[in-house]
Parts: C-alpha cells; structure tokens; sequence
C-alpha cells in the first residue's frame, strides 16, 4: 500500500507547503476577519490584492506601507493567493513578512517584511471568501 501524499506548493527555495484542505478554509476566514476587525478599530480602510505575483505583491505593499499626515497606516492589505501547487507557497512566505519573489529593488522586500512584519498592515490568504471583507 502506497503512503496518500499530501498535495503541496515549492518554493523556489525547496520549502514544502502542503496546501490547506477544504476543511481549513473555516478556520482561515475567521483568522482574517479577526485581523480586518482590530484594523477597522484602528480606523483602517481593508483592501483585497487579488493575485501575489510580482505586480500585485509590489501593488499591495505599497498600499499597505501607505500613511497619513501623522505617520499612520492607512489601510489593511489583505493579499488574495489561489491555493494551488505552482504558487501557493507565497502566502505562508508572505505572511512570515518574507518577500515571495526576487526583485531587482532591494526596496522590495524590505516593505513586504515591514508591512507584514512590523506594521501588521499585510496578510496574505488562500480563502477567496476575504473579499467580502474589503
């Protein structure tokens, strides 16, 4: 009898993410909704990126990274990830405030580690359901 391997995403730097089973799913909304309720206490407006490859992970760090005239954080990211094997491991990345993707901007992932890192204004998530959130 063979082992049931488990359906997983790589990373380029040969981490194994298993990807999340339906029954997951529950669990991570609820996880996302607690972060957007502590951001719309702080006055945040929520904003879903759908898509993590270059140009939305760029797109929603920077919004993330956005202040206003007193230096806070105006908005709460929430970058949206299709759970699928070529490319889920960038929410797991993304969410250790890892830059997912190699850039020739070292600016880059020094704002994708701060703004989910330091300020708490980025998550990634595989669950579609967020973006009845924003």
């Amino acid at each position: 009898m063979q082992p049931v391997r488990t359906p997983s995403s790589v990373a380029p730097d040969g981490q194994v993410h298993p990807l999340p089973l339906r029954e997951a799913y529950p669990a991570e909304l609820r996880r996302v909704e607690a972060l957007v309720g502590q951001q719309r206490e702080l006055g945040r407006e929520i904003v879903v990126v759908m898509g993590m490859g270059f140009v939305g992970l760029v797109m929603a760090a920077i919004v993330a990274d956005a202040e206003d005239d007193q230096g806070r954080p105006r908005y709460f990211v929430i970058g949206l990830q299709r759970p699928s094997a070529r490319s889920y491991w960038k929410v797991p990345m993304i969410n250790q405030g890892v830059c997912p993707l190699a850039s020739e901007d070292p600016e880059v992932p020094e704002i994708v580690r701060r703004t989910a890192s330091v300020k708490g204004t980025f998550t990634a998530s595989y669950n579609e359901e967020v973006l009845s959130l924003a």
